[in-house]
């Protein structure tokens, strides 16, 4: 009979490798008498979902457009089918692939894959922990990230413009500049930045100078840039590219690697395979992981605060740069928050300046951005006076704040979740002992496989990678453990939690320009402007975002036409 095969690992550094799944398919398809036709494979893929893993999207496809060429799908375990977060999922897709006439075999189960009750159970079992152990795998991961970035150590991604990657040992010590490409060897082994080509450092430098000293703009030192034929951060012959851009200057002027820093966690994608297809979602800058001194630097702090408060004052006149990334300093407070519903672009802030009578006047709006870039054709011109939208949301908060009901209802809701959070910690600690016991018997296990005659050097960088997971639940552990020793007054945090809510009118009326976009992202989800219609709908969250909690969501409806908009809760 004949079969098609489905092979997946996360990384090169898994037990189970594309080869080695591969041998024991074809094993268990030999001893089964089964041929198989096709192989797919998803390598250094996510088993999270299935939407960002092609092979296995091509698969699905595949057995949907062949009903009678095979009749089995071969797969070696539960966990490379996926570990999906929710593990219902592993069972809609084995439905799916049912309905079409074929049936999902592993090769390396101790279970038969029957419709038998038991083999149902025990599947179901496999697949919450293939979905508990992803999520565990995750924080340990981050965890660890967040670890070597507070030492000042790269976390990933290539070196920045005017630096290189120095790879070093356990202690510190320099091993080899690393090229384009290549990688630390073993665990122990990290990777800091160091200055790189003189010419490179000199540019930098001179790009701070022309912008702070001698008071270019951005356009002139592009124009000087190009003028000279330097070589730019796209590391392309320049007969290739347009060489400096606007956007690139930007982000030298404004990256803190050239002050010695390393800032890490500021971002997240949605996929990290497909960065130019995904959004690119900005973190609160609470949440960012930042090193000082991590490294050399190219400029002094001196130089970079100048330019950030350069940066800051034109932002704060209105001026909005285009490759400003999300604008941090732009005084429209509601970016990234208004969707367009009848193209689903984003509205952007924008300003335009008319005179009468020899005065100026500034008219501050927000406008569709797809409008924007492509015309009439492509959307609605709907525009919105700023301060009534930015008014109608402040005015709503206030309101919220100062009535008794909705603070007493956020209390109860703070104390029962910190009360879980509490509980989870003691949960959490046996779920790790429990792992901690399986990577030292996994140890154990190669060490005795050494004894009779194992690869030793393959054994010995196993034996690491299995020591580094070790020590990240041993971190994970004893933060754990400080949590539960605090002995937490719930009550006490929740108050002091909620004392943050009366920090809002005080931003409001002497806080900078992030400060108030992010105490806004803080109570409204999002904002949906219908230009058809004219109105804009507001889904303000039923609890502040403080600490990440989730919230259902209120609408409110505003019609820009009113002179006194008024909140409608439906």
């Amino acid at each position: 009979m004949m079969a098609i095969a489905y092979c997946r690992c996360s990384t090169d550094m898994q037990e189970a490798s594309i080869p080695e799944q591969k041998k024991s398919i074809e094993e268990y398809a030999s001893k089964n008498d089964l041929t198989i036709i096709r192989w797919f494979e998803d390598e250094g893929r996510s088993g999270r979902n299935a939407e960002e893993r092609p092979a296995f999207m091509s698969m699905i496809e595949y057995i949907r457009n062949s009903p009678n060429t095979f009749k089995y799908v071969l797969v070696y375990d539960v966990s490379r089918w996926g570990r999906f977060e929710n593990p219902k999922e592993a069972t809609y897709w084995e439905v799916m692939i049912e309905k079409c006439g074929k049936k999902v075999k592993y090769a390396k189960e101790d279970y038969v894959n029957d419709e038998s009750a038991g083999s149902i159970i025990t599947k179901v079992v496999k697949n919450l922990e293939a979905s508990e152990y992803s999520k565990k795998l995750s924080l340990v991961s981050f965890r660890g990230h967040r670890h070597y970035a507070e030492l000042g150590y790269q976390v990933g991604g290539s070196a920045k413009y005017g630096y290189k990657r120095l790879l070093v040992d356990e202690h510190s010590n320099p091993v080899k500049i690393l090229e384009a490409g290549e990688h630390k060897a073993t665990k122990t082994q990290h990777v800091k930045l160091v200055k790189g080509d003189p010419l490179e450092v000199a540019t930098v430098q001179r790009i701070f100078d022309l912008y702070v000293n001698k008071n270019y703009g951005i356009s002139k030192i592009v124009d000087i840039l190009n003028s000279e034929n330097i070589p730019s951060p796209r590391k392309k012959p320049q007969a290739l590219t347009k060489g400096w851009s606007k956007s690139s200057v930007w982000y030298v002027l404004h990256d803190e690697t050239y002050i010695g820093w390393i800032v890490w966690n500021r971002n997240v994608y949605r996929n990290i395979h497909e960065k130019d297809k995904e959004w690119k979602r900005y973190k609160p800058q609470t949440e960012w992981i930042v090193c000082k001194g991590a490294h050399e630097p190219i400029v002094n702090e001196e130089a970079f605060k100048k330019v950030q408060l350069k940066t800051k004052q034109a932002f704060q006149s209105g001026f909005k740069f285009k490759g400003a990334g999300r604008g941090y300093y732009t005084p429209y407070l509601l970016t990234g928050l208004l969707k367009c519903m009848k193209c689903r672009g984003n509205y952007q802030g924008k300003a335009t300046v008319h005179y009468e009578k020899e005065k100026e006047y500034k008219y501050y709006y927000y406008l569709c951005g797809t409008y924007v870039m492509k015309g009439k054709h492509a959307c609605r011109s709907f525009n919105i006076e700023k301060g009534v939208l930015e008014d109608f949301a402040i005015n709503n908060i206030k309101q919220r704040i100062h009535d008794p009901f909705w603070i007493n209802r956020i209390k109860d809701n703070l104390e029962k979740k910190l009360d879980i959070v509490s509980r989870e910690s003691n949960r959490n600690t046996t779920e790790i002992d429990r792992e901690l016991k399986d990577v030292q018997s996994r140890i154990s296990n190669i060490l005795e496989a050494i004894e009779r005659g194992f690869d030793k050097d393959i054994a010995t960088d196993r034996i690491q990678d299995l020591k580094a997971k070790r020590d990240r639940l041993l971190d994970i552990k004893a933060e754990l453990q400080r949590r539960a020793n605090a002995d937490i007054d719930i009550k006490s945090a929740a108050s002091s939690i909620l004392n943050r809510l009366k920090q809002f009118e005080n931003v409001f009326n002497k806080g900078e320009i992030t400060e108030k976009k992010e105490m806004l992202r803080r109570f409204i989800l999002k904002i949906d402007v219908d230009p058809m219609e004219k109105k804009c709908y507001y889904y303000f969250l039923k609890s502040p975002n403080f600490g990440g909690m989730g919230a259902r969501n209120n609408l409110a409806t505003l019609s820009s036409k009113d002179a006194l908009p008024t909140f409608v809760i439906r």
